[in-house]
């Protein structure tokens, strides 16, 4: 079994080599750290002084963005687009011929992009500085969680699009998952859950709870459930399409 993964991750190394954008966004999140810790203070202090406004107060919606939801949303794309590179190089039908089946090749992917995702974050986020160290045993279980969001967009890529054209035309539209988190927190009302359509809320909503040493059990639950809901279904999608 070490064997094949070690085969499986050399493989995907050398394709991601092969296409500009997919080293992109294996680097992305290592580029964004320096500039939110050296920017942001300078930025924090300089909003107090001119304008008396406390930017401190919207750290965890800054590193909700950045990290915690784009760090998934990137991994998740990027497993995405590798296994429909693969389709269109028919090297899935290739599968079939050898005791590695589609489906543990595809698990294989998704699980892939859950643990770089969560391997990322639990690096980037305390590199940044904006949080205290003492509130990063309850960020744990959260970016759990978060990283859930890349087995999610994998599938969800592979189950709708025939070929990395229409998966790049997907990705476009994905930016919605992101932003409409960001949207809800300045909905200071029950009025906010309506963004509870979009998995990615739950756990925004639960990192924000968790940096402000609030509960946050509800949402991560929530979200833990609503990720899990998503991955059996698209995981189905794709099966059924596999055997088509």
């Amino acid at each position: 079994m070490f064997r094949i993964l070690v085969a499986f991750g050399s493989n995907d190394l050398k394709s991601v080599r092969r296409d500009s954008l997919l080293l992109g966004i294996l680097f992305a999140p290592w580029l964004f750290v320096i500039p939110v810790r050296l920017l942001v203070p300078s930025l924090t202090d300089l909003l107090m002084t001119r304008y008396n406004f406390n930017l401190v107060n919207f750290y965890e919606l800054i590193l909700s963005f950045v990290f915690l939801l784009n760090i998934p949303l990137l991994f998740g794309v990027l497993m995405g687009f590798l296994v429909l590179d693969e389709r269109d190089e028919n090297t899935l039908t290739a599968l079939r011929v050898t005791p590695i089946s589609v489906m543990g090749f595809v698990t294989y992917r998704v699980l892939m992009a859950t643990l770089i995702s969560i391997l990322y974050n639990l690096i980037c986020l305390p590199l940044t500085g904006l949080i205290p160290m003492s509130v990063f045993p309850e960020i744990v279980p959260v970016t759990l969680v978060a990283s859930l969001f890349a087995p999610v967009l994998s599938l969800f890529l592979v189950s709708f699009a025939n070929n990395k054209v229409e998966g790049l035309a997907f990705a476009k539209g994905l930016g919605v998952l992101v932003v409409g988190p960001l949207v809800s927190y300045f909905v200071n009302s029950q009025w906010q859950l309506m963004f509870g359509i979009l998995p990615t809320y739950w756990s925004a909503k639960a990192f924000w709870l968790a940096v402000n040493g609030q509960p946050y059990l509800f949402y991560l639950l929530g979200g833990l459930v609503y990720h899990l809901l998503l991955l059996f279904w698209f995981l189905n999608r794709f099966q059924k399409k596999v055997q088509d």
